[in-house]
């Protein structure tokens, strides 16, 4: 049984401004360097914008397949897998975030279904995550994921977790 990290979301989100500081500080030299250090600064701005997104979605990216890994761990035995976090990014990025919202959904659903193995009630709902990674960008409804996570995490490193997998409507 390898140990699950704990996260904080204080080093999620310096980790998100840190790579949009990296993507746009490049985007910048970029722009200049293609753009011509004149007329180029219209070209250096947009090639910032750009690659702040490319650099932070990247981060999200990671971040999502090690919360799947995670997640998959914990509720190991109870007959849901995890999609792949790059499929879901995919699918989110073609449908402008919408697939995102419910990829948290999901994973929120199945959290709150295996969190009596590990002795407590997830608090928040799998619609009230997809409403908070509506209205907060994300940034609350990871929150939750990572503080529901770090309970999970705490109880399945100590090695004290039910194996009752009919706990919380999980068959």
């Amino acid at each position: 049984m390898e140990k699950i990290q704990q996260r904080e979301m204080k080093t999620y989100v310096l980790s998100c401004l840190l790579n949009v500081g990296i993507g746009f500080v490049l985007g910048l030299i970029i722009g200049l360097i293609l753009g011509g250090i004149i007329g180029g600064l219209l070209v250096a701005l947009e090639m910032a914008v750009g690659f702040s997104f490319i650099s932070v979605n990247l981060y999200y990216i990671y971040f999502d397949y090690k919360l799947s890994l995670d997640v998959n761990a914990v509720c190991a035995g109870d007959g849901v897998e995890n999609e792949s976090s790059l499929v879901a990014s995919v699918l989110s990025l073609i449908t402008f975030g919408l697939y995102g919202v419910y990829w948290n959904y999901k994973l929120a659903q199945r959290l709150r279904a295996n969190a009596p193995r590990y002795g407590f009630k997830m608090n928040v709902t799998g619609k009230e995550i997809a409403a908070l990674s509506v209205f907060s960008f994300g940034y609350i409804s990871t929150y939750e994921l990572i503080r529901t996570m770090n309970r999970i995490a705490k109880v399945y490193n100590e090695g004290s977790a039910s194996n009752d997998y009919t706990l919380g409507g999980v068959q």
